[in-house]
């Protein structure tokens, strides 16, 4: 068996949330996510105010800025339980050194003082040659500018229905909702040309009826999620983020497999990502043409930020099982992972690594030693009563069996020693 050794751990997992439907076991991960375009020269930027809307301009640049500032942008709390009724959990990480604001951001009040002193954009339009022209006077590499407009509307509704009683009631309604458009260009400074653009539309409604319209959310309340929602897709363009991603985990049948996929399973109920992975692996190569036990092995390296290797499993999975959208699907995100890891080591921003090592053992046979951890069980230098004993090992311990000799199991004992014991003593 190949052993598994010294796996570069770049990502591990931010929070798992495991969910058991007797077919496949589906874990919750925050993993990272490609931004939709990746800008390997550009380092420093800046938000203009953006024009429209103004008080909604205003608030939409600087919502972009605080998202881009935020060292772990997109990690949530996940309410757990039944529909999501159950306590929340925090979102943690065990990723080192990686954070998401990969950039640096000049504040908007910054670029509203050089407009003001350089007199530029006195008649209202700032185009990217103007744009540009600050981003130049602030040593910026790209400069954001853009539009946003919304619009409020109120509907007054009535509606009738039939009591138990049978009587006739109405019901009174309100409905406020607020939609918005948005535009964003991304100029690079040197040279005053347009590198990215995008558009975003966005609604938000809230409806009561009855006693509960007075409590209805006010427009203010409806413009900031619509802004929040356009300053989110807007940052996700061109800046890498974490995303929630549901992983399942595909059921090994397999007889001879199962125990060791079963114990993954448990490892991955538990956070034990460290104990899963070999594991995990060493089912795929027990098991290479498997088209689960690949998939398998691809979750478990793209939740760890081993994207390449992710990608090899992916497509040995999609390879063995073409019909399969789940696979192709993986496939393509961890495909998206591996230009992210190269983004970020490109910009200046690598993902520290570490490393961990696997025995070897995974799939081994083992045995548990009869008795308590009071007991003693006589371990022999070979598979003999009267040969010598080279050990005396608490009960109720696990060890790997090496190889059966008669009524005697050969045993992997701490330090790499080797000895017998007697099939009595085992469970």
């Amino acid at each position: 068996m190949k052993t598994v050794k010294n796996f570069s751990l770049c990502l591990i997992v931010l929070l798992c949330l495991i969910h058991f439907n007797g077919i496949a076991q589906k874990i919750d991960c925050f993993v990272l996510q490609a931004p939709v375009k990746q800008y390997n020269t550009v380092r420093k930027i800046g938000i203009m105010e953006f024009t429209g809307n103004k008080e909604a301009g205003q608030m939409l640049s600087d919502q972009m800025i605080a998202r881009l500032l935020n060292e772990n942008r997109g990690i949530e709390d996940q309410q757990t339980g039944f529909l999501g009724m159950g306590k929340k959990e925090e979102g943690v990480t065990h990723i080192k050194g990686f954070k998401t604001n990969v950039y640096t951001v000049i504040e908007r009040n910054q670029i509203n003082e050089i407009l003001k002193e350089q007199r530029l954009g006195l008649s209202g339009v700032i185009d990217e040659s103007t744009a540009a022209r600050v981003g130049a006077i602030l040593g910026l590499d790209a400069i954001i500018l853009g539009n946003i407009k919304y619009e409020q509307k109120e509907d007054n509704t009535t509606s009738s229905y039939v009591t138990l009683d049978g009587k006739t009631k109405t019901k009174y309604c309100k409905i406020r909702k607020v939609t918005s458009n948005a535009s964003m260009k991304i100029v690079e400074v040197s040279t005053a040309e347009i590198i990215g653009v995008e558009t975003a539309a966005a609604e938000s409604e809230d409806k009561k009826c009855d006693d509960e319209r007075s409590k209805i959310a006010n427009y203010n309340q409806l413009v900031n999620n619509v802004i929040s929602q356009t300053s989110k897709q807007f940052v996700d363009y061109f800046s890498p983020s974490y995303k929630l991603v549901r992983f399942e985990m595909e059921k090994i049948k397999i007889k001879d497999l199962k125990k060791q996929a079963d114990e993954a399973a448990k490892h991955l109920e538990n956070g034990n990502l460290r104990q899963a992975f070999p594991l995990l692996v060493a089912i795929y190569e027990a098991d290479s043409y498997n088209p689960k036990a690949a998939y398998n092995a691809g979750i478990i390296h793209e939740m760890t930020g081993l994207y390449d290797d992710a990608v090899n499993y992916y497509q040995i999975a999609s390879q063995l099982d073409q019909a399969n959208q789940l696979y192709a699907d993986a496939l393509k995100r961890a495909e998206g992972g591996v230009h992210t890891l190269a983004f970020l080591e490109s910009i200046g921003k690598p993902i520290e690594t570490y490393t961990f090592t696997g025995t070897g053992d995974e799939l081994a046979t083992r045995i548990v030693l009869k008795g308590k951890s009071s007991d003693r069980v006589e371990v022999y230098e070979f598979p003999d009563s009267k040969a010598e004993v080279i050990a005396k090992i608490p009960g109720g311990l696990e060890f790997v069996v090496i190889e059966q000799q008669g009524d005697y199991y050969r045993i992997k004992l701490i330090n790499n020693n080797e000895g017998f014991v007697h099939k009595k003593d085992v469970n």
